[in-house]
């Protein structure tokens, strides 16, 4: 007579198997870390007189915020790439007011020409003085050209003597002294507040894929 024995699995305690995700924290405190750092370097680049720096740092910055916003996702992804881009338009020009006014060398000159130009995307007007420091006007040494958002008011005329700050390193373009005050507070609050919300989306980006 054949017996029949019904195999059943053994009893104990069930074992469950947990698949291990990937570490998502090294990723994340890179972009939490860099991306504001490049930001902050591509700002200080488009601050530099010369074409060819411009668009080296509008195109680090364009491939640095298309990287975050592949690593965060596309909804947080493209705040990230906004709020950046923002940071980098306020920031820059903070940086350019902080400098320039704590290393700029200020010095007596003479206007010596007042010129104007025509932009076409804007349509507007724009108006420019060319100015002579004191001790080199004589020399006919270097001259600076200062346009009208940097101090070259309608007031000024040729002749006319004037305070100019010049960068040193000649990387940051001259001003007229009324336009050297440093940073002001409300490039401190936006350029903090735009940075606090490019690390949130940042931050909840990671945490949302990881999810």
């Amino acid at each position: 007579m054949t017996t029949w024995k019904s195999e059943r699995p053994a009893t104990g305690p069930e074992t469950v198997l947990h698949v291990a995700r990937p570490c998502r924290w090294p990723g994340t405190m890179a972009i939490l870390i860099l991306t504001p750092a490049v930001m902050a370097g591509c700002s200080w680049l488009a601050q530099k007189q010369g074409t060819l720096v411009l668009l080296l740092g509008a195109f680090l910055a364009m491939l640095v915020l298309v990287i975050a916003w592949t690593m965060c996702g596309a909804g947080p992804g493209a705040l990230v790439a906004v709020s950046g881009f923002a940071f980098m338009l306020f920031v820059g020009p903070a940086l350019d007011d902080y400098v320039l006014d704590q290393r700029g060398l200020r010095q007596d000159a003479v206007i010596v020409k007042i010129g104007g130009y025509h932009t076409r995307h804007t349509r507007a007007d724009g108006r420019t003085c060319t100015v002579v420091p004191l001790e080199t006007a004589e020399t006919g040494s270097r001259s600076y050209d200062v346009d009208g958002t940097d101090g070259c008011g309608e007031e000024l005329k040729t002749g006319q003597r004037v305070m100019l700050v010049t960068d040193p390193q000649d990387w940051l373009a001259p001003r007229m002294s009324t336009e050297v005050t440093g940073v002001s507070p409300s490039q401190v609050w936006i350029s903090g507040g735009l940075l606090v919300l490019m690390e949130a989306f940042t931050l909840y980006g990671r945490l949302r894929r990881r999810a």
